[in-house]
């Protein structure tokens, strides 16, 4: 088999899109509102959603805590870059290894064993920063467990999400999943900046460690019964194969293999905020740990109202431009901030570059899930997970040695503009692809559930 004849062979057209419509998301008359929480609609999904939430407000706190720690303890901005990269370097290999895991094996269970993994790595953080003996080489260690298991979580989470509804309200899902995500970056980092200067930066590794509760006991209330699960076969093919079945359908799937390289090289050379954030805000704008805790979550309101306005976008977008438009948004945004000096300033720019930024990569997910059979979801989303947190590593020491050398305003200002020609390339290689277009959930459908009340992408 050709690799032209694998879209044709799943039954999806060279554009990404099943020929006979089956992959695009029904259309309809919902309102906004409705289709933007159509996924709610279901209990599994509700389940999951609010599991997530509590557990994502500790994760982001400790995203917020890791990096400080490492400058309490002296670090360097290139050792602050080893440790981004010891935390998303095992995606580059283990992901796609997820993946596989992903079309083969039970994800609910899955789910629950890695971030039982999770919670245990999270109380040996707090253990060791709250009785003072941590050293660097302990963060690098215990951020390499971490990163390990992301690797394994985020492959089948991302694939686990299209089993939670049916697909017509895929977008709804991974839009108010990724709202979940952003809302928890508000309120995290928020809390992160007062529980530092009150508490000492290990309350922060603490609560994360207890907050793996609450998705744990989320996973654990969803009814397999009412999952919208695919049929496995009797007999999978090698690892090796499976591998290599997915990576050649992205590639031959161009609204897959272009997003791809744009997430990859956003995230390599202008995304790395966990790096240039922390130095960011103590060099250029003399601010503590508590505004520090505060311009994150002013990015994670940006990335918020992102989320949101692809959830209860109006009307039939097409993608492309949501991906390119929000990009190209996203890195002048990006450039300018590397010009800031004012604190004031500084808020309003991180809220954009939040904003777009999501826009970008959740329209990018949204792409990616509606060009893919279900079959192939997982590891496809591997490759998803493996170029956006895989190219971490990369872009964090990157963004480390430039920051030590020219400071991290430069570094933004550099990034971004490298990051321009990538974008370039992605536009004009997507010029002439027809595009899905965000789909509207069919206001006749009816669901018998009553309507009652992840971690990092």
């Amino acid at each position: 088999m050709t690799i032209s004849e694998i879209p044709r062979r799943l039954g999806l057209a060279r554009n990404g899109r099943r020929p006979d419509g089956a992959a695009s998301l029904a259309a309809g008359s919902e309102g906004n509102v409705g289709r933007g929480l159509a996924a709610m609609r279901h209990a599994n999904y509700r389940r999951f959603w609010l599991g997530q939430i509590g557990s994502l407000v500790g994760a982001w706190m400790q995203s917020v805590a890791l990096p400080w720690l490492v400058l309490q303890l002296g670090g360097s901005a290139l050792q602050l870059g080893l440790v981004m990269a010891c935390l998303f370097g095992p995606s580059m290999i283990v992901a796609p290894l997820g993946g596989v895991l992903a079309d083969r094996i039970d994800k609910r269970r899955t789910l629950i064993v890695v971030n039982t993994v999770a919670m245990v790595q999270a109380t040996a953080m707090f253990v060791l920063a709250f009785s003072g003996v941590v050293e660097i080489w302990h963060v690098y260690v215990l951020a390499m467990v971490a990163g390990v298991v992301g690797a394994i979580e985020m492959p089948v989470r991302q694939a686990f999400v299209a089993e939670l509804v049916p697909r017509r309200d895929l977008v709804s899902a991974v839009a108010l999943s990724s709202t979940s995500f952003n809302l928890s970056r508000v309120v995290g980092p928020a809390i992160a900046g007062v529980t530092i200067a009150a508490f000492g930066v290990a309350s922060n590794f603490g609560i994360n460690a207890i907050s793996y509760l609450s998705v744990i006991i989320g996973l654990l209330r969803i009814d397999p019964s009412q999952m919208h699960g695919v049929d496995r076969p009797e007999r999978f093919p090698s690892v090796r194969t499976s591998l290599a079945e997915g990576l050649r359908y992205a590639r031959a799937t161009p609204t897959i293999l272009w997003p791809l390289v744009l997430l990859g090289g956003m995230a390599a050379l202008s995304m790395n905020f966990q790096t240039l954030l922390p130095l960011f805000t103590r060099s250029a704008l003399g601010m503590d740990a508590q505004g520090y805790g505060a311009i994150y979550a002013a990015m994670g309101a940006g990335a918020l109202l992102g989320s949101l306005g692809l959830a209860f976008v109006g009307g039939q977008r097409p993608l492309v431009r949501l991906i390119i438009g929000g990009g190209a948004a996203f890195l002048a945004l990006a450039f300018a901030l590397g010009f800031v000096r004012s604190p004031g300033l500084a808020f309003a720019v991180v809220i954009g570059i939040g904003l777009t930024s999501m826009l970008m990569v959740n329209t990018i997910n949204v792409t990616i899930q509606n060009s893919v059979p279900d079959a192939l979801r997982g590891r496809v989303m591997a490759l998803y997970v493996t170029v956006f947190a895989g190219s971490a590593p990369i872009g964090g020491l990157f963004a480390g040695a430039l920051a030590e050398a020219f400071g991290a305003p430069f570094a933004f200002s550099f990034g971004a503009a490298l990051a321009t020609g990538v974008l370039a390339l992605v536009a004009w290689r997507l010029r002439s692809v027809k595009q899905p277009r965000l789909a509207q959930a069919p206001a006749a459908e009816t669901v018998d559930e009553d309507l009652a009340a992840p971690r990092a992408a």
